[in-house]
């Protein structure tokens, strides 16, 4: 889920990739939405009566994996044709901290404040939790996926160079063991402890990697993309429906649609940009300007602030289709707002914190190398005195 700095005059990003980005986008809050609080079921309605509704939730609902999925796919496309740098990765990290900085303080006071109005105060170790998540959101993994992928750009560059130096056939066989092993169990039914962490992170990059270093017709070929997004839709949706038809009062999650790693969101995903890089190139600074603040649409409504506001909305709605309606509303009410308001911290960024982003770069880069040199001869010195006495122990 990478975002941008301020548009560079010289160079407009092609537009079809970051309306892209603001697809996905959409996808992760409509999982997101609190359907859970949502009577969209009568139970003491009929079969079909119940399937409707429950299949159309299912089928709104679950898109959450494909837009975990394709945010990342997006980052790899182009990190892994890049000359990797740590520099230039802990300028992207520094970049991300900032604005988890801002939006977890401005939740927490927004928390704060729909607790006093309405007079209920949570108990204080799930406060001080929050609390604590609040001050160091990067460390105590307050949004997985920015934690995830500040971590993963840490070992990209390593990462890169390995899988380079992998010969053709051997990376190919890596990326067929780890879908045999991960591409095709549902995480509703196989978790195989990957969850949403960097591990899922290195493991989509490996296959990425592949694609676009030894398939460069693959990725090239439009009618491939359109076969690409037919085949995960079919066996995504067609997937849920099947579940849902078995179990019709209630939607499923975590299928195949709704696991990142799973082989129908990793085709839907690469299947859509594969379509938007072989499109004709679009450039429009307005879109590439709303789709920078897409991250915080992500960090906004899977923050708890969301559902203290969105839950009693939805709470007291009649089942079928008209409360599952103003859920989708308020869900794309959020998007937008969330969007409009990081619009408006991007320009105070703009004239207050990033005014000197390049002295702030370099001194976190100068001071990662010390750390990293000190590690570095520390552990030399830990080396020499253990063969010391290892030397001293076999003279004995």
């Amino acid at each position: 889920m990478t975002t941008h700095g301020k548009l560079q005059p010289t160079k407009i990003r092609n537009s079809n990739v970051e309306v892209v980005r603001l697809i996905a986008m959409v996808m992760i809050v409509l999982n997101h939405a609190p359907w859970n609080a949502l009577h969209y079921v009568d139970v003491d309605a009929g079969y079909v009566q119940r399937l409707g509704p429950t299949l159309f939730v299912s089928f709104l609902s679950n898109w959450g994996g494909v837009g975990d999925c394709l945010f990342f796919v997006i980052s790899a496309w182009f990190l892994c044709d890049e000359r990797q740098s740590y520099r230039k990765n802990l300028s992207r990290c520094w970049h991300l901290e900032k604005q988890l900085w801002f939006w977890s303080v401005v939740l927490f006071a927004g928390c704060l404040t729909i607790w006093h109005m309405r007079g209920t105060t949570p108990e204080g170790k799930p406060l001080a939790a929050l609390g604590l998540k609040t001050i160091f959101p990067f460390a105590a993994n307050m949004w997985w996926y920015p934690t995830s992928y500040m971590l993963f750009l840490l070992v990209c560059p390593l990462l890169t160079r390995g899988l380079r130096a992998l010969p053709r056939a051997r990376h190919a066989a890596l990326c067929v063991g780890l879908l045999l092993m991960f591409g095709w169990t549902p995480a509703s039914i196989f978790p195989l402890n990957m969850i949403y962490s960097i591990v899922l992170f290195v493991y989509l990059y490996i296959l990425m990697c592949y694609v676009k270093w030894h398939m460069p017709d693959f990725v090239a070929n439009k009618g491939i993309g359109y076969r690409l997004l037919i085949f995960g839709l079919i066996l995504g949706l067609g997937s849920q429906l099947i579940v849902q038809c078995i179990m019709p009062n209630r939607a499923i999650w975590t299928v195949w649609m709704n696991s990142p790693r799973c082989i129908s969101s990793i085709c839907v995903a690469l299947g859509i940009v594969v379509l938007a890089t072989t499109a004709r190139p679009r450039h429009s600074r307005s879109v590439n300007y709303v789709a920078a603040s897409t991250l915080a649409v992500y960090l906004v409504c899977t923050h708890p602030c969301a559902a203290l506001v969105l839950v009693p909305l939805v709470a007291t709605e009649p089942s079928g289709f008209v409360g599952v309606t103003k859920l989708v509303g308020l869900a794309l009410l959020v998007y937008l707002v969330a969007l409009m308001l990081d619009m408006l911290r991007h320009w105070m960024f703009g004239w207050s914190i990033d005014r000197n982003v390049q002295p702030q770069n370099a001194w976190i880069a100068a001071t990662a190398e010390k750390l990293l040199d000190r590690g570095v001869s520390l552990l030399d010195r830990l080396g020499v005195v253990s063969s010391q006495s290892d030397v001293s122990s076999a003279a004995r």
